[in-house]
């Protein structure tokens, strides 16, 4: 049976509060959203969709070669947007910042490493981000746009990453449940 996949870097207990405070403001807006909770709160650097239970062993392999090709880095995590800024509100994120070009490195080598293994390779470039709601609806986005824009220069603290982890991740009518298969060390 496939497992749903992914690849992602964690962040720590500070961010992740903080970034939750701020949930809790934006939904004093009365918008419609679903908020991620704390535990699936991660910066994800490649989606891969599902991979088939003999095939998982080789994505964890690559995960490990990669990572160990990259030096241990940091990134901040500042400011919320709405995205898409203009048009339809369907998602509030979080920006990244990383400095080195290391976490673009990883993620290029992870791109080009799958792609060779069979799996689609993504067609835009990558723009890191943490997800910290999905808009269901359009009632009171303007409010909610309103609230996001008040936050668009929080800094939510500097994040060291020393690991990636492969995640599975099951579906089910609460949201996902994400459970670790593998962690690689950088460096």
């Amino acid at each position: 049976m496939p497992v749903r996949t992914f690849l992602a870097l964690p962040l720590d207990e500070t961010i992740l509060q903080d970034l939750v405070r701020a949930q809790q403001t934006l939904s004093s807006a009365g918008a419609s959203v679903r908020w991620t909770g704390p535990a699936n709160l991660h910066l994800t650097v490649k989606f891969l969709g599902d991979v088939k239970d003999a095939d998982l062993a080789e994505v964890c392999r690559i995960a490990g070669d990669a990572a160990s090709q990259v030096e241990p880095f940091e990134f901040s995590v500042t400011g919320l947007v709405s995205a898409p800024p203009a048009g339809r509100m369907r998602m509030v994120w979080a920006g990244v910042v990383e400095a080195t070009g290391r976490l673009q490195r990883l993620q290029g080598m992870l791109e080009d490493a799958y792609a060779a293994l069979g799996f689609k390779k993504e067609n835009r470039a990558f723009h890191p981000h943490l997800t910290v709601g999905r808009v269901k609806s359009g009632e009171n986005v303007a409010r909610l746009r309103a609230a996001v824009d008040e936050l668009a220069g929080e800094e939510f603290g500097v994040q060291p990453v020393e690991e990636l982890i492969v995640f599975s991740s099951k579906l089910t009518p609460s949201g996902p449940i994400y459970s670790p298969l593998e962690t690689a060390r950088l460096g």
